[in-house]
């Protein structure tokens, strides 16, 4: 989604804000570099923008000739400063009606996508008297929101994503009764040819794992290092790519296969709490989704539950679900299904989408089911496929 100085300023109504004050130093910051444009800034510099009027920057003479062009000049004006303390003098006296403001701040800074702001800055305007507010949610609507046309782009993505997914079930199949085995690395190698033959992209190669290999999440075969398949193996697959069209946005699954006829019963009972819990999620937002706003740390805590109950809680040693949007890996900008890595109280907004990913992982083997969720006018859809039991490949 484009970002723009309207949208923003609809979303500060709405949020009964004074303003956003945005820090940035170099071109750190890219909601500001998303406004301002590249330009070459060696000091700091602060952008506000209130909900009605033209916003205003507060920057350094020396780099105020970067900031002349009719362009920006048209859509901010200009309040420069000299020494430190002249730019202190600026945002007291410009502040001084301000009672709320939002800043890119977390709680405890545990959103770091969000946490831009450095404690000074943050300080200096609450000794101001002003409430500071976190910007996380007014910069989820702007970066983390999917068009039409994305949403369609990640339907697609899944669509193939599947599609691939039996294929590389169905390669292990063929090479086991064959040869009596294959390997790690090769069904990666095949996945990842695969989703650039459907004309798809990805940042990493796609993790394939068997069973003791899966008990880490983040597990990847390479060349030089990886595991035979053979019968009698538990094998995971976790994959993600996106069209390569611009805006396209990804497709990120995980499923569970065995080499073998039928799934032994350790692998089945512990594959159906992971559903239960996966399952938990998409039943909550479907009932809460339409009546209040809900918080993206409420979900995890729905799948976290579930598998703690069940026995397993120390070993789901991660989030149960991230942001997808168009980013440059498949963990987008919005808010995550987290109330473990991080407490994160952003809003489950419309047009979002995020993946529903719980695990369990022990030392002798690991599982995870993922599916990829997004809202709607308040109803929870479901992109990514459900798997109901571990698929038996032989």
């Amino acid at each position: 989604m484009k970002i723009t100085i309207e949208k923003i300023q609809q979303q500060l109504t709405s949020q009964k804000a004074d303003a956003w004050i945005m820090l940035d130093y170099e071109n750190h910051n890219p909601t500001f570099r998303a406004l301002i444009g590249d330009k070459f800034l060696t000091r700091k510099i602060v952008l506000v923008i209130p909900p009605q009027g033209k916003p205003y920057i507060i920057a350094h003479v020396i780099d105020s000739a970067f900031l002349k062009d009719p362009e920006t000049t048209s859509r901010f004006d200009l309040v420069l400063y000299k020494t430190w303390k002249e730019m202190l003098q600026a945002e007291k006296t410009r502040f001084s009606s301000y009672s709320t403001v939002l800043m890119d701040v977390s709680e405890h800074g545990l959103l770091p996508r969000v946490s831009l702001a450095d404690y000074g800055s943050v300080q200096f305007i609450k000794d101001l008297g002003i409430e500071v507010r976190s910007s996380a949610d007014i910069l989820q609507s702007l970066t983390a929101t999917l068009s039409e046309d994305q949403l369609a782009s990640q339907e697609d993505a899944c669509k193939k994503a599947l599609r691939i997914k039996d294929e590389a079930f169905a390669l292990i199949a063929k090479e086991t009764k064959q040869k009596g085995h294959t390997d790690e690395f090769t069904i990666q190698q095949f996945i990842a040819r695969r989703f650039k033959e459907e004309g798809m992209v990805f940042d990493e190669d796609p993790i394939v794992a068997i069973g003791k290999n899966a008990g880490d999440p983040h597990y990847g075969p390479t060349k030089d290092c990886f595991s035979l398949i053979k019968e009698g193996d538990l094998v995971l697959i976790d994959m993600w790519a996106k069209n390569a069209a611009p805006g396209s946005v990804y497709a990120d699954i995980t499923w569970m296969g065995y080499v073998g006829h039928e799934v032994p019963k350790i692998y089945a009972e512990r594959f159906a709490i992971i559903k239960k819990a996966r399952d938990g999620v998409i039943s909550f937002l479907k009932e809460q989704l339409p009546l209040r706003k809900v918080l993206a740390y409420e979900a995890d805590d729905v799948a976290r539950k579930i598998i703690t109950d069940a026995g397993f809680g120390d070993a789901f040693v991660h989030r149960v679900g991230h942001s997808i949007t168009d980013d440059v890996s498949c963990h987008g900008a919005g808010a995550n299904l987290d109330n473990f890595e991080s407490h994160d109280a952003r809003e489950l907004m419309d047009d979002t989408s995020f993946s529903d990913e719980p695990g369990i992982y022990t030392p002798e083997f690991g599982m995870r089911t993922e599916t990829d969720l997004h809202i709607k006018n308040r109803e929870l859809l479901v992109l990514g496929g459900l798997q109901d039991e571990i698929i038996p490949l032989l």
